[in-house]
């Protein structure tokens, strides 16, 4: 997650480093004309049939599927990197066919500026930030993350766990950053998957833990995970212009989700999902309330 000061209306800030033949066989068999025949040798066995290069390329077509059959194991981290590219797009048309997108635009298609959440009816402004992006690096640094650890994760907890786990993760983090924010005066212009893609990172790791099978395979990767992670941190306190509260805030999304989400191949007993799930909401309602943002 990227801010830019909101007296720069139209500067993009640093860069962020949100930061993965068969074979047909014939057995033909030949056996040698009788030695005194006349007409020579007879071969008897199989006829053997032959593929022309059209129909060899429409076998190897069918064999392979569709575009979708082929990537339904990861339907869902496409999709989000695909909505992610059309709302960037949308953000440059509406810059005036510039990749450094406005804090302007920004704004006014949702990013996360405290001044501007007042009330129940600027809610939205939670989750639309996971969404936008400053420039096109940015874009590209946060897609490339998400696709990393998108498939693991949607394969081994299952789709409707892997939107969970990006909505709260950046909902956690758009929070946090929004409290920051209010904490020092509130003029910054927030926005990035960012958010997302650190709870995405921490419930990879977290993998190594929690989860009851394959356990040397993830922690393995855990390990190496839990690097990515802490140069993703460093990376977040050295350079300018990056949300250092948005980001934790994910990270701390993540871990929350892994506690909360439905997937029996986790080692995690049914009540501490419900107590964290309870706990996660009673936050949300505390922030929203102190707020005056709810039942103001």
């Amino acid at each position: 997650m990227r801010v830019i000061d909101d007296n720069l209306q139209n500067g993009p800030g640093a860069s962020s480093g949100d930061a993965k033949s068969a074979g047909v066989g014939g057995n033909n068999a030949a056996a040698g004309g009788n030695g005194g025949s006349a007409e020579g040798a007879r071969v008897v066995g199989e006829s053997r049939r032959v593929i022309d290069d059209a129909q060899l390329k429409r076998m190897m077509k069918a064999s392979k599927g569709t575009f979708f059959q082929r990537n339904a194991y990861q339907a869902v981290t496409l999709a989000l990197i695909a909505i992610n590219v059309v709302v960037y797009a949308v953000e440059v048309f509406l810059s005036g066919l510039s990749f450094d997108i406005s804090s302007r635009v920004l704004i006014g298609m949702g990013a996360m500026y405290p001044p501007l959440v007042q009330s129940a009816a600027d809610l939205y402004r939670f989750v639309t930030p996971m969404f936008l992006h400053l420039d096109l690096m940015h874009l590209a640094f946060n897609m490339v993350a998400l696709y990393s650890v998108g498939a693991l994760l949607e394969q081994v907890l299952g789709k409707a766990n892997f939107v969970l786990l990006y909505f709260v993760g950046g909902i956690t983090g758009n929070a946090i950053s929004y409290l920051a924010g209010m904490a020092d005066g509130g003029m910054t212009v927030s926005a990035g998957a960012s958010t997302s893609v650190f709870g995405l990172f921490v419930a990879t790791a977290l993998l190594g833990v929690l989860h009851r099978e394959g356990r040397e395979f993830f922690a393995e990767y855990s390990k190496g995970m839990w690097g990515v992670i802490a140069a993703n941190v460093a990376y977040s306190f050295l350079v300018p212009g990056i949300s250092i509260s948005g980001h934790l805030g994910g990270a701390l999304g993540g871990a929350i989700a892994m506690l909360m989400v439905p997937e029996p191949g986790l080692r995690v007993p049914n009540a501490v999902r419900i107590v964290v799930a309870v706990a996660w909401v009673a936050f949300l309602g505390w922030m929203l309330m102190g707020n005056g943002l709810i039942f103001a």
